[in-house]
């Protein structure tokens, strides 16, 4: 899954950024109105710059899930998700 910018006009969508190694996909869309933009539903589909505590807690996590124990699990198996 992947989440893109984009803009409708007149009718049509058009992509701000390419959808990387997809060939066909369904498509989920959330309309955004630019009157509403600054609504509070907007404001949870708006990238925000990460701050120091946010790049802390990824580091944090990253160190967490990269271990041996982690490693030798397949999770794909564990939640039943196998790729096919």
């Amino acid at each position: 899954m992947q989440a893109v910018k984009a803009i409708y006009k007149h009718g049509n969508i058009e992509l701000l950024e390419p959808l990387d190694g997809v060939e066909e996909a369904e498509l989920f869309i959330v309309v955004l109105d630019k009157k509403e933009k600054n609504s509070e539903i907007a404001k949870t589909f708006v990238a925000t710059e990460k701050n120091s505590e946010q790049e802390f807690e990824a580091i944090g996590l990253a160190s967490y899930f990269d271990t041996d124990e982690d490693n030798e699990v397949d999770w794909e198996e564990v939640f039943d998700v196998k790729a096919g």
